[in-house]
């Protein structure tokens, strides 16, 4: 039996046997207990979505092998342990969705603990929207926000990775006292709602001895997982090599959660979006990789329809926040836009 070691909740969560069903599947645990709808079956899924599917998995099972690879004899990163002082990289992958960037940016230089933020790394994987020339003065005039751009191997896992290797080579000079020790991985389609998110989602790391915490789930695989969406790591502990990176696949995070629960860590079920700390919109990425790239394995997924992971009304609530900022956001606002984020993040 696994316990969900958090501030907020203790609730149990059985483990299902590895690669099978069992009991304790949806309906058990903390903070999501719904399944979601599966997918629709492969004999019912076109032609251009099977091969699609394919090229997926061959690229997974490369990526998987490397990375596992990588992390186990690549060169050792001498991180040191988590001090008890909270202290953010947040760590984004953008491709070609630069418009839910921006405002995902906007909503996290509203927290009231920003200054805990000590760097932003945003890995842009070849984005096509228009949106790199916004990104690289970002990155001129924001001393704490960084940009990383990754033009092969265009997946969502490579990319964190990459953006954790710059993190580390941007912190190699800073005294370990000012160095970020929590790793926050933030989807550029995710808004911060609850100004005390940073404040709250710190809680089980001091408190706890939390290795990571995030929005457990119950239902799809036999140890339960949070969503890539929205996940703390500590940075100390995600550079151990007994423990897994991230990795392309269907959940990228989970192998790291996974090899995390094996190691007898503890992960934080943290709220985030049930808790209304922040709202993840959902398949933008699909969407985006349809639109500027049909010829990407990921355009073939069938869904690119906003989730908004079941919020009532999580549409209406990102429509207004949307219309709150709307002036920074539009064409005439990018100037303005970068003056307030240049400042907040100085």
């Amino acid at each position: 039996m696994l316990a969900c070691a958090s501030w907020r909740c203790r609730a149990p969560q059985l483990r299902l046997a590895e690669g099978r069903g069992g009991s304790g599947g949806a309906g058990e645990g903390c903070c999501q207990t719904t399944s979601p709808r599966r997918g629709r079956m492969m004999s019912s899924i076109p032609l251009r979505g099977r091969i699609g599917r394919l090229r997926r998995a061959l690229e997974q099972r490369v990526d998987q092998g490397w990375a596992l690879a990588w992390q186990r004899l690549g060169p050792a990163r001498e991180v040191p342990g988590f001090d008890g002082d909270p202290r953010f990289a947040v760590v984004t992958v953008n491709f070609s969705t630069t418009a839910f960037l921006k405002l995902m940016l906007l909503t996290l230089s509203e927290q009231s603990a920003r200054d805990r933020v000590r760097r932003v790394v945003v890995v842009d994987n070849a984005s096509r929207d228009g949106g790199i020339a916004f990104l690289r003065a970002l990155a001129r005039r924001a001393p704490r926000i960084s940009l990383v751009e990754n033009r092969i191997l265009l997946n969502h896992a490579r990319g964190m990775r990459r953006g954790l290797r710059f993190l580390d080579e941007l912190d190699a000079g800073d005294p370990v006292g000012e160095r970020a020790n929590l790793i926050l991985s933030v989807d550029t389609d995710v808004i911060f709602r609850n100004p005390e998110t940073l404040i709250d989602l710190a809680q089980p790391f001091i408190h706890d001895g939390a290795a990571a915490a995030g929005e457990l789930r119950h239902w799809n695989y036999p140890y339960p997982e949070a969503q890539a969406s929205f996940l703390a790591v500590r940075r100390d502990i995600y550079a151990r090599r007994d423990l897994a990176p991230w990795v392309n696949h269907g959940a990228p995070a989970y192998w790291l959660q996974r090899s995390l629960w094996q190691a007898g860590e503890k992960i934080a079920c943290f709220p985030s979006n049930a808790g209304a700390y922040v709202l993840h919109r959902g398949r933008s990425g699909v969407a985006a990789a349809g639109a500027y790239r049909p010829l990407h394995s990921y355009a073939s997924e069938p869904n690119s329809e906003p989730h908004f992971m079941r919020v009532p009304d999580g549409a209406e609530i990102w429509a207004q926040t949307e219309r709150r900022l709307a002036d920074l956001l539009s064409d005439d606002g990018a100037p303005r836009l970068l003056d307030l984020l240049a400042e907040r993040f100085a």
